[in-house]
């Protein structure tokens, strides 16, 4: 019986778009591994670009959790 509300797989990214949140933190935030700079942005929002933003949420609800 599934909950209600949650999926029970992870929502499919597009082939082109694999890695593409773990190259801008290379770029922008060298020496900060994935899982921190996600919390890191999605901690100021504002302070980034709607894309940014959206692929930081995916990394912190599904590639972060432990």
């Amino acid at each position: 019986m599934a909950t209600k509300g949650r999926t029970s797989k992870f929502p499919q990214i597009k082939k082109s778009r694999e890695g593409k949140f773990t190259n801008w933190v290379k770029k922008n935030m060298p020496g900060k591994s994935t899982c921190a700079a996600a919390s890191a942005v999605m901690k100021n929002t504002s302070n980034y670009s709607g894309g940014v933003v959206k692929m930081a949420n995916y990394a912190n609800n599904f590639g972060c959790k432990k």
